[in-house]
């Protein structure tokens, strides 16, 4: 018992120690492959160092979940692949010890790393992706405080305050702002006009307000900026994707309507491209500024999803409210999605626990041989477990499977191996090849077959 309990901490350190290096090795990777991505977040951010330590926090968990099992998987293979050619493994067994047994405390490792895993998709993720909006939502507040210190000023006409006012902010926004007086507090301007725009979507704004308030107020628990407009006209417009030229070449189908006059083609030209209005008339419109400047503060290139940022009870009540919004739920693609996102969170870890005993079995191999096959292996399992999962996910988003599936698929898939793995290597020596042993057994089974016949 003492020797086996000796086995078990020398596999415990040896383990624990490589999962540890490989995981930093291979987060490190992801990590410096995701930061030019966030490029546009460090350089709008006001503090480099501390929104450097924040997008750490930010991207560190969803990196974690999936290069921990990875690391578990390699550490195990390679431990027992060093046993191996030391001929330390075939002194074990020689002993009595068989391969669940030699397993057993890798196994144990993986049901923690399990755990961990669980803990840091469903809890840490949400958590840090909350801290990091709510540390976007601080930094913003100091630009905004930055903007009406240095640019609210009576008559004072502002435009892409990015360049002309020195603010770290990035984007295509151009937006413009008049105040035509401004108390000496700042809390309250005459005659405003506000004008912003898209330049890649063709949309630009108008708000014009007789009389305005700035206030500090507490919304969903932050600090923000809210910028109260009255009595005044909002004015939109989208430009359309044809030109005049185009649209009179169009068949009389269009509903554009032409004057009776007779137009040249080079008429046509001196036209811009036609337009949609829109005008609203407001008596109270409320701005959040932090808001504003958020979607300028931002990472990445894609809008910013606050379901990511849900705790697991909260994200089933959410689905459960979406399910009920929807009988036809099943057919809907958005609640699909949110059902595979989070069945995601759950596949990955829960597969860990097969991992360390798949890495004890390829491992062993006859010192005599290359470890070429070993890796071979390892990568083979590492497609499974991800292609298993895309493979779901797509056939749930296309509505052929339930997203429930996502659950088993991959535990059934790297059972399926494991179980291949345990035949191979607890009844043919380590020097019989993977190879070898599948066509034995499919001699065997021909044989089977045929004597059943």
């Amino acid at each position: 018992m003492q020797v086996l309990q000796k086995l078990d901490k020398l596999l415990a350190a040896e383990i624990i120690s490589l999962t540890f290096v490989i995981t930093a090795g291979i987060s490190s990777i992801m990590m410096m492959a995701k930061i030019p991505k966030y490029a546009d977040f460090l350089f709008s951010a006001p503090d480099i160092l501390t929104s450097f330590l924040m997008l750490l926090l930010y991207i560190l968990p969803s990196i974690l979940k999936l290069t921990v099992p990875v690391s578990l998987l390699l550490a195990c293979s390679i431990v027992t692949m060093r046993m191996s050619a030391d001929r330390e493994l075939e002194a074990w067994m020689s002993c009595g010890v068989s391969i669940v047994r030699l397993a057993f405390m890798p196994t144990l490792l993986g049901v923690g790393v399990m755990f961990i895993s669980l803990f840091s998709a469903l809890y840490f993720e949400p958590y840090s992706n909350k801290q990091f909006d709510k540390y976007k939502w601080l930094q913003t507040r100091t630009l905004v405080e930055s903007f009406i210190k240095s640019s609210v000023k009576e008559k004072a006409f502002i435009y892409d305050f990015r360049d002309t006012h020195d603010l770290p902010l990035t984007g295509e926004t151009q937006l413009s702002m008049y105040f035509g007086s401004v108390n000496s507090s700042k809390t309250e301007m005459q005659d405003v006009f506000i004008a912003f725009s898209e330049p890649d979507q063709k949309y630009s704004s108008f708000i014009i307000a007789k009389h305005s308030e700035l206030s500090k107020e507490i919304v969903s628990g932050y600090p923000d900026y809210i910028f109260k407009l009255y009595d005044g006209f909002i004015y939109s417009y989208q430009e359309g994707k044809n030109s005049f030229l185009r649209l009179k070449e169009q068949p009389a189908t269009s509903h554009y309507v032409f004057s009776n006059k007779q137009l040249l083609k080079s008429d046509l030209t001196m036209y811009p491209a036609p337009v949609d209005w829109t005008v609203t008339q407001y008596s109270n419109l409320n701005l959040s500024l932090v808001s504003i400047f958020k979607d300028k503060f931002k990472i990445g290139t894609g809008p910013q999803n606050q379901i990511d940022q849900l705790y697991p009870k909260e994200y089933l009540t959410l689905l459960e409210q979406e399910k009920a919004k929807n009988p036809n739920w099943r057919k809907d693609e958005n609640i699909i999605e949110n059902m595979i996102s989070f069945m995601k969170q759950i596949s990955v870890p829960v597969s860990t626990i097969f991992l360390p005993l798949i890495g004890v079995c390829l491992g062993i191999l006859d010192p005599r041989k290359k470890q070429i096959s070993v890796y071979f292996g390892i990568g083979f399992v590492i497609f499974s477990l991800y292609s298993s999962l895309s493979l779901c996910q797509q056939l749930a988003l296309k509505f052929v499977i339930s997203p429930y599936y996502m659950l088993v698929a991959t535990p059934f898939i790297l059972i399926l191996i494991l179980m291949l793995l345990m035949r191979w290597r607890s009844c043919y020596p380590p020097s019989c090849s993977f190879f070898e042993f599948l066509r034995n057994d499919f001699a065997k089974l021909r044989l089977l077959f045929i004597r059943h016949l």
